[in-house]
């Protein structure tokens, strides 16, 4: 049952209500009533609708609106880590510039805190942070809360770049070279499994949840296939298997020579160690490890790693996550000329997805066949 109370807060002691639905959660707020009785003609409708089923009011701030909106469409999905990370980060912008009603935010006073992130973050963030408040604000007009949408027609003006895709993955076929005999090279099951994750993801472009979640079942050793139909989220409190990206993140993705060896010699060395151990691979994973809590390593510590033997090695970008060896496999693929619809289909991209992603590259290499063609008789 949702609770209302109403205290006085600050040096003037004006009065403020406050509505908690049954989980304790804050669903609205509003502050600076001179007298307790005018606080509870303000809270005492918006209770009352609450009680009766609607949770959505004016007069809730705008981090209620999106804790609201966060638990109601987002929370329900199983989020990757770093999805979890953006969300949190965004909740941490609205409570730091709207924490206040949403009925008194207007459309100029939203400008202008925009305007003020756009002087510390880039186009792609301050666009992200207004498109969850635009669907917040959403949301509640879709319950019929009279409400304005302020970010309607706001300009998003920002003085930060935003990080180019340039960055985000090993340029040099040299280096790309350099890193995988490294990681062969570091492959030792006993100390850890997290050269042998680094090794797939360079060699497949796989994304990390779709690495963690194979099983041995999913290696076709005799056809040099891995097919992968779901993820393995490692975020806090989840470590489980859901659903895959898209419809079309289920695939099959080709394996040379070299990966079977390796994919082998990891089988081998994790079934004697278990044996050793009398441990049981209960969901026979892949990447299975006797020394990790939830048999799989996190994003976290396969970052930590991948970017310590970069800063070993002096290759840059020396930050790269794992995600950025996806994007390293991708610029490969292009660069060895295989065709772009066979590129997104290995990468369980769409071809329009596949082309507006690696646009940069795809007009290098087109520039390059156009030199070629001006060479033909």
């Amino acid at each position: 049952m949702a609770t209302i109370r109403y205290r006085q807060r600050g040096v003037k002691k004006l009065w403020h209500f406050e509505i908690r639905d049954e989980s304790g959660k804050s669903v609205a707020y509003q502050g600076g009533f001179k007298t307790k009785r005018m606080a509870q003609l303000a809270g005492s409708p918006i209770f009352q609708e609450i009680q009766n089923g609607s949770k959505l009011s004016p007069e809730m701030t705008l981090l209620n609106l999106y804790d609201y909106w966060f638990d109601v469409k987002i929370n329900s999905k199983d989020l990757e880590v770093a999805t979890f990370r953006k969300y949190s980060y965004y909740k941490n912008v609205i409570q730091e510039n709207f924490d206040i009603p949403i009925k008194n935010i207007k459309t100029s006073q939203y400008q202008q805190k925009m305007n003020k992130l756009g002087e510390k973050v880039s186009y792609d963030v301050l666009q992200r942070i207004n498109s969850v408040i635009h669907k917040s604000i959403q949301l509640a007009k879709s319950d019929k809360v009279l409400v304005d949408d302020f970010t309607l027609g706001v300009d998003l003006n920002t003085q930060k770049k935003s990080k180019l895709i340039e960055n985000k993955y090993l340029h040099s076929i040299s280096d790309i070279l350099k890193l995988q005999k490294e990681l062969r090279e570091r492959l030792n099951y006993k100390k850890s499994v997290v050269p042998y994750v680094l090794y797939i993801l360079l060699s497949t472009g796989m994304r990390y949840g779709e690495a963690i979640a194979l099983t041995w079942n999913d290696i076709n050793f005799e056809n040099e296939i891995i097919h992968t139909y779901r993820r393995f989220n490692t975020s806090p409190k989840i470590w489980k298997f859901v659903a895959p990206k898209t419809d079309i993140s289920i695939r099959d993705i080709p394996l040379n020579k070299n990966d079977i060896e390796v994919l082998k010699s990891l089988k081998k060395e994790q079934k004697s160690s278990n044996s050793e151990l009398d441990i049981k691979n209960k969901n026979n994973l892949v990447f299975q490890h006797y020394g990790l809590t939830h048999d799989v390593p996190s994003t976290v510590s396969s970052n930590k790693t991948l970017r310590k033997i970069l800063d070993d090695m002096k290759i840059e970008p020396s930050n790269l996550s794992v995600y950025g060896l996806r994007h390293t496999r991708a610029s490969y693929l292009i660069h060895s000329g295989i065709p772009v619809d066979v590129c997104a289909k290995v990468l369980g991209h769409t071809v329009i997805q596949f082309e507006k992603t690696y646009r940069h590259l795809l007009i290098e290499k087109r520039d390059e066949g156009f030199d070629a063609i001006r060479k033909i008789l």
